[in-house]
């Protein structure tokens, strides 16, 4: 897919007809848009993702998409039109997908609301010539481009840090999923438990003995405890998600207060430090729990050790262990029959009877090989459980350190929102009450996730077992082997399928992982490695001398940042080497990369480094960054890529004290709205 123009009609800022031209080619495929703060980077961004697929991630929700000056120009009841245009190229094909949506005027102020849904049309040019027209848009732009993966090519830099929080790994997996195309083997497996297997399991039950009858009925119950269970989890998650879409809503509107703004800032300050540091937490916990797991036994083998080296000193010392003769150096003097002194060693014999008898005494090749892994492995004991305890002792520290200053930020956390809930301005007082109930309503859903994951767990681990006591069970007629056959053999195909999608997934984390971390490596300045890991986490380790690989718990915004600006680059690059391979799921794509910001939580270094490498992103890149974040250093790696290159002119309203014009700020005396220029008014 390659972008070629995007047209503008009364979106956000952007009042009246806008346009937007793209280049890409090996020498030109990056594309950058100034702007500052304000004057609607963020809005072009969810301009692609509104034009594509009828969603933006504004906090302050659809509604606030009509331009102002658009929506200030007609009347009270009138009705004003917003519509996007996007041309890209796609496998030789020129698409044209369009939507568009009217809003009505309420009242006097500037309030609109929606006439019906936005409903986007998609034709092209096929290789006859032909015009053609999508009957399903919907559907075939998620073919072109699948909306599951739209948030990895069109990404606000802002962002993009949270992929590296544990919270982040269901989307990693989803996105793998995505990638491989693994929704046909969800659908398979699916169909073989809700429809065959049910139907299978409902024929064995009516030619089944009372054993397996009754044993298939528990069966039945606990699949169904488990479906009912993972729709509360599923559910508890979009209750989850949706209010934190209302909570950031708040959040916005207590942005636009004067008087409580410092206060705000502080809270959102808090809690994203509280949440790295739970984040962090969690990760620690984890990480212990595997340790121990693995290395735990050491702390109790103190004084077996020493007895168990004790004897194998005393077996070494006799001679014993390992004997001074090989069991194989005997073998080959019998089958010689001849002795190294040249005595024959004939069958019957005095010789060949002495040398059969050192034979009972010489080791084998296993013998030894184990002797010798066991007294290493001994000697290596004592060493281990040292380092063992001391990480034990750092990971205890680091834990009381991480809880002290939870505790700190949730006592800072209640006096900001006690003085809220109390401040005189009523619509404060309003939303903090609001804030509060969805924050605990938030809580609630957490639990019940937690809940239903635990059940769904020790629901797996009993249906194992009625499985196995119905492997137990015989069958009592031929009609009921078959009836018991058909349905082994179906959950069998399941199995199948499921472990098919577990390798395809588990296989496609393994490349990515490597191409994160050489990506990582490159532009991080640190000794630090990046990986996916097995539970689809994107993690930092470094090797801690005596200790060995462990965890970096304490990551920086900048560093978060890379490992996943890392992991997207890493996705295109991915998607785009499977667009050249036969494959029987996902066939691939080359795709865009949007990056609304990706400079602005880095230093100047990190910044370098990353601008040195955004050239090799993908085939296209498109960058929308402030004056302030395009430093010399980014345009000089940048400038020899650049196809083309515009300017956001931002029209403010006038305030008092505040009229100077500049070179991307005009004053104006109605409602704000941004303009395009092409070229780099700051270069």
């Amino acid at each position: 897919m390659r972008i070629l123009r995007l047209k503008i009609q009364n979106f956000r800022q952007f009042y009246g007809e806008c346009e937007l031209k793209f280049r890409s080619d090996d020498t030109s495929r990056i594309t950058v848009i100034h702007g500052e703060n304000g004057s609607g980077k963020t809005s072009l961004l969810n301009a692609f993702k509104w034009v594509l697929y009828g969603k933006t991630d504004f906090d302050t929700g659809e509604q606030t998409i009509l331009n102002e000056l658009a929506l200030s120009k007609i009347s009270v009841g009138g009705v004003a039109e917003l519509r996007l245009d996007l041309e890209f190229e796609h496998e030789s094909l020129t698409y044209i997908v369009c939507r568009k949506q009217e809003f009505k005027r309420i009242g006097e102020t500037l309030k609109a609301e929606p006439i019906g849904k936005s409903i986007p049309t998609l034709s092209w040019i096929d290789e006859k010539g032909k015009y053609k027209t999508a009957k399903n848009p919907v559907n075939h732009i998620n073919q072109l481009i699948p909306e599951q993966m739209h948030s990895y090519f069109f990404f606000n830099g802002e962002r993009i840090e949270k992929l590296a929080n544990v919270s982040a790994a269901g989307e990693i997996r989803d996105a793998i999923k995505t990638l491989m195309g693994l929704e046909i083997i969800d659908r398979a497996s699916d169909h073989l438990s809700r429809l065959v297997i049910k139907d299978l399991r409902k024929e064995a039950s009516e030619t089944a003995s009372a054993d397996y009858r009754e044993l298939l009925e528990r069966s039945e119950r606990i699949n169904a405890e488990i479906d009912q269970f993972k729709q509360e989890k599923d559910t508890a998650i979009k209750s989850k998600k949706g209010f934190q879409k209302e909570l950031d809503t708040i959040n916005a509107s207590y942005e636009k207060i004067v008087d409580i703004k410092v206060k705000t800032e502080k809270r959102r300050s808090l809690e994203a430090e509280r949440d790295t540091i739970e984040e962090d937490l969690e990760a620690l916990n984890k990480t212990r729990m595997e340790r121990v797991s693995e290395s735990g036994a050491l702390a109790f083998l103190s004084d077996t050790v020493t007895s168990v080296s004790d004897m194998l000193e005393e077996c070494r010392k006799r001679g014993e262990l390992p004997y001074k003769i090989r069991q194989t150096f005997i073998d080959d003097l019998l089958h010689d029959a001849k002795c190294i002194c040249g005595t024959e060693l004939s069958k019957g014999s005095e010789a060949r009877i002495t040398i059969e008898g050192y034979r009972n005494k010489a080791t084998g090749e296993d013998l030894e090989a184990a002797f010798t892994d066991v007294v290493s492995n001994l000697r290596a004991m004592p060493t281990e459980r040292s380092r063992l305890y001391k990480q034990l002792s750092i990971w205890s520290n680091k834990e009381s350190e991480y809880n002290r200053r939870l505790k700190a930020i949730a006592e800072e956390l209640d006096e900001i929102s006690s003085s809220l809930g109390s401040s005189d301005i009523e619509d404060v007082k309003r939303l903090e009450q609001r804030r509060k109930e969805l924050t605990q309503w938030q809580i609630n859903e957490g639990l019940k996730i937690d809940k239903a994951k635990e059940t769904i767990d020790l629901c797996i681990d009993e249906r194992s077992k009625v499985k196995k006591e119905i492997e137990k069970v015989q069958s009592k007629s031929d009609k009921e082997d078959l009836a018991r056959r058909e349905l082994e053999f179906a959950e069998e195909c399941k199995a199948l399928v499921d472990n098919l999608h577990e390798a395809l997934a588990e296989k496609t984390r393994y490349h990515l992982s490597k191409k994160v971390n050489d990506t990582f490596q490159s532009i991080l300045r640190k000794d630090f490695y990046a990986e996916i890991d097995q539970d689809y986490t994107l993690k930092i380790f470094k090797d801690v001398p005596d200790v060995g690989k462990q965890p970096v718990l304490e990551k920086s915004t900048g560093e978060n940042q890379v490992i996943s600006l890392s992991f997207i680059a890493s996705l295109v690059n991915f998607a785009k080497e499977r667009n050249k391979s036969e494959t029987t799921f996902f066939k691939g794509g080359v795709y865009p990369l949007i990056m609304d910001s990706p400079f602005g939580a880095l230093d100047r270094e990190y910044r370098e480094k990353i601008a040195q490498h955004i050239p090799d992103l993908a085939d296209q890149v498109i960058v929308l960054a402030s004056n302030s974040q395009w430093s010399k250093e980014v345009d000089d790696k940048c400038r020899p890529f650049i196809g083309k290159e515009y300017s956001l002119i931002y029209h403010a309203p006038k305030s008092k004290g505040r009229e100077e014009n500049t070179n991307y700020v005009k004053r104006t005396d109605g409602p704000e709205f941004t303009k395009i220029e092409e070229g780099y008014l700051g270069h």
